[in-house]
């Protein structure tokens, strides 16, 4: 049995005006837009209720979106663009529908209406979105961005790699019998050789359930499918097409999979798939060619037998037409009622829309977008515009949203964020509640901060910095000690849960808790390594970290000339960007991160002279360099380096006349104070002051972890003693092991690449 209407709110019966009926109210709201609806449920607690109730929300669905008047969702930037998706309805004007902020990339329609909700994405891998037209309501998925099937993870404490893939699909469903929304996600590993797949998994999302992607019922089976053919939903299954014209069936509520064949006589040619009047409709043909344009719809589901609805010959149309509809992308997007008669409407990837009749004749342009607020669009061969309904159906809440209304679930967050990553992981596993609130950005950034307050210093040795393979210092034994390097460094102190470090003829950035790496390329590196040249930051409005590189294209000791070239990038996008280079010349030292700013040693032996030490700054937020005076120290008596103590920028100077390294503290924009004298007079033989630098202070006792490159001790600023931990008897002191102080960290921001 249907669910009952609720009873509506009533007049005062003293009063004389006539009160309506309950259904006579219901019926009228239940024609209005989705908008209208949400005004009104602002009327009283009774409305509220009424038009929230399941009853109306269906009731509207039905009855404001008769099919004879279809609206179209355009989502093309044209040479109008004013940062909004539009609609459009035959024989209406085009107007602004719901802002396109939620993406960087240009918003892509993927689904037809399933109940109101479209599956869209972002282009430029910007993620998938489930959202709501007519309401504006839009919800992120998680993973869809950089998803992490599909980036090569070299180590995640497995022996072996985890596997990935190269291609996938998604698409949006609902089930009937739970009343639920699911999203799925087919990946494959494909193979040229064969148009088969090596290798395939499909992913399941519940909407508004505190869970993460899941593994389907049962395993897929092996084809070749594509991202720009999405699954179509249709008679409770989704239907993906294979790269061989193939149809993989998804049950949508047992989660099982089937096949269906392609229409007899189909071409390998690019191919739509769609529905069509009820029908899984499939067309293929090119679309900016003269070849004939096939649509064909699937009239019996079971006897999997198909008709041919039509071929469309492009060469009978008149010249005007051909060329104002030649476009990259040609698809159906439903049946169009005129003059009593039935023809099917098109839309291509210049936002154009045109109906034919089902003898192919010339078509009837309907909407071209150059002459509306949208303004002329160039043509492109993914979807521009797709149909929308009026409806109140609500896209779901976010994870996030979920935990702060779950008392249990808030409760176990608050625990779980003091634990190490390796322990959160493992208890990721427990239940798919867990895994979605260990996955959220939320939890992420949480943990970084909680799990790292007042701890000692988690020291690991790199291994291996282009592979993630990284080792406990409490691990070594006596046949196996750490990697010796020649050529590289890394910055010690970790950056919001990540370190930066180069080598001659690359960079690289990881996250030594999860073994996370990610190596960075560049075509103008010259082969020899400059420590300066990365530097990491975080930005926390917009919670990215920020990388930051500066190369010489020309330096002449002698001349003091120099010009220096600087790009930046966030560690998850793929376009560098080039910034202003800094005022003056950077030195050949790891440069350090503090409260928004990187830091770098300006290069004494170029540019202008200066007596004493100069520090040049990035601010991450502003993008821009600046100037600061450093310490008063000569460059004539000692090294210097930069670094980060106790959340305050630092130099260490290791002055050579007196064996000793003091360590100057910022405490505001000019002043300077040491805050630690290191004296090394006794311990030269291991501790060098060529090759000593301060690593970090241990919050609990105040000693300063020192790194000598083959030396790695405690010095104690009380007792003026050091405490090595860990030492080794090298002959060849240009070899040197690489600690870093690592994060209890479950940041991994994966790049598309």
């Amino acid at each position: 049995m249907g669910e009952e209407a609720p009873p509506a709110p009533t007049a005062d019966s003293s009063q004389d005006a006539p009160v309506l009926l309950t259904e006579v109210i219901t019926e009228i709201l239940a024609r209005l837009p989705a908008k209208s609806v949400g005004r009104f449920r602002c009327v009283s607690h009774a409305w509220l209720a009424m038009l929230s109730s399941p009853y109306f929300v269906d009731l509207h669905l039905r009855r404001a979106n008769p099919p004879d008047h279809p609206r179209l969702l355009l989502t093309a930037v044209g040479s109008g663009y004013d940062d909004h998706l539009h609609s459009w309805r035959p024989g209406g004007a085009v107007q602004k529908l719901m802002p396109d902020d939620f993406s960087d990339g240009i918003i892509v329609p993927l689904t037809k209406p399933c109940r109101g909700l479209i599956l869209v994405r972002g282009t430029d891998y910007n993620g998938y979105f489930v959202c709501n037209p007519s309401t504006g309501d839009v919800l992120p998925l998680p993973d869809t961005q950089a998803t992490m099937k599909m980036i090569w993870r070299p180590k995640l404490f497995q022996s072996h790699p985890p596997p990935y893939f190269f291609e996938v699909s998604y698409g949006l469903g609902y089930c009937e019998a739970r009343k639920e929304f699911k999203v799925v996600r087919f990946f494959c590993n494909p193979e040229s050789e064969t148009g088969m797949a090596s290798s395939t998994s499909c992913d399941v999302f519940v909407l508004n359930k505190p869970a993460y992607w899941r593994p389907a019922a049962e395993p897929p089976p092996l084809c070749w499918v594509e991202e720009k053919k999405p699954a179509v939903s249709l008679n409770g299954y989704m239907h993906f097409l294979c790269r061989d014209g193939g149809i993989v069936t998804f049950s949508i509520s047992n989660e099982t999979f089937g096949s269906l064949p392609p229409p007899l006589g189909f071409e390998a040619a690019p191919s739509v798939m769609t529905e069509l009047d009820g029908c899984l409709c499939l067309c293929y043909g090119e679309p900016d060619s003269e070849d004939l344009y096939h649509v064909c719809v699937l009239r019996n589901y079971n006897e999997a037998r198909w008709e041919t609805l039509c071929c469309i010959d492009r060469t009978a149309w008149p010249d005007s037409e051909r060329t104002l509809l030649n476009s990259r992308w040609m698809a159906p997007l439903g049946i169009y009622y005129s003059d009593g008669g039935q023809k099917m409407m098109f839309g291509t990837g210049s936002c154009k829309v045109f109906t034919v009749d089902l003898d192919g004749n010339a078509p009837e342009i309907l909407f071209t977008p150059d002459e509306t607020i949208i303004g002329c669009c160039e043509d492109d061969n993914i979807p521009a515009l797709g149909l929308y309904e009026e409806s109140l159906v609500p896209v779901g809440c976010t994870i996030e949203e979920m935990i702060s209304r779950s008392p249990t679930t808030e409760a176990w967050f608050d625990i779980l964020k003091w634990l190490p990553a390796r322990s959160v992981l493992e208890l990721s596993l427990v239940c798919r509640e867990w895994r979605a609130m260990i996955m959220t950005d939320l939890f992420i950034q949480s943990h970084v901060i909680h799990a790292n307050l007042n701890k000692s210093p988690r020291i690991m040795f790199i291994m291996d910095p282009r592979f993630g393979n990284y080792m406990d210092l409490e691990k070594f034994t006596d046949e196996q000690g750490p990697r010796m390097f020649a050529d590289l460094v890394c910055s010690p102190q970790p950056v919001h849960g990540l370190n930066v470090g180069s080598s001659a003829i690359w960079d690289f950035i990881c996250n030594p808790a999860i073994g996370y790496c990610r190596v960075i390329s560049f075509d103008d590196n010259d082969g020899t390594l400059f420590p300066g040249r990365i530097g990491l930051g975080y930005d926390s409005e917009i919670d990215k970290h920020v990388v930051v590189h500066i190369t010489y294209k020309e330096k002449n000791l002698e001349t003091r000339h120099y010009e220096l070239q600087c790009k930046m990038q966030y560690v998850n996008d793929e376009q560098w960007r080039q910034v202003d280079p800094p005022p003056r010349p950077v030195s050949a030292t790891p440069p350090a991160f503090v409260s928004s700013k990187i830091y770098w040693l300006v290069e004494p032996n170029l540019g202008p002279v200066s007596a004493t030490c100069e520090i040049v700054s990035f601010n991450v937020k502003t993008e821009e360099f600046e100037v600061l005076k450093g310490p008063p120290c000569s460059h004539d008596c000692g090294r210097m380096t930069i670094l980060q103590l106790q959340g305050a920028l630092c130099v260490a100077y290791s002055d050579q006349s007196v064996n000793k390294i003091d360590v100057w503290m910022m405490k505001d924009c000019d002043l300077w104070l040491v805050e630690y004298q290191i004296e090394l007079e006794k311990f030269l033989t291991d501790y060098s002051l060529e090759n000593t630098t301060p690593l970090a202070v241990d919050p609990k006792d105040g000693r300063i972890l020192l790194n000598a490159g083959w030396s790695l001790g405690y010095y104690d600023p009380k007792t003026a003693e050091i405490e090595t931990i860990y030492s080794m008897n090298i002959l060849n002191h240009s070899y040197k092991f690489c600690p870093i102080i690592c994060h209890e960290s479950l940041v991994w921001p994966f790049s598309p690449s």
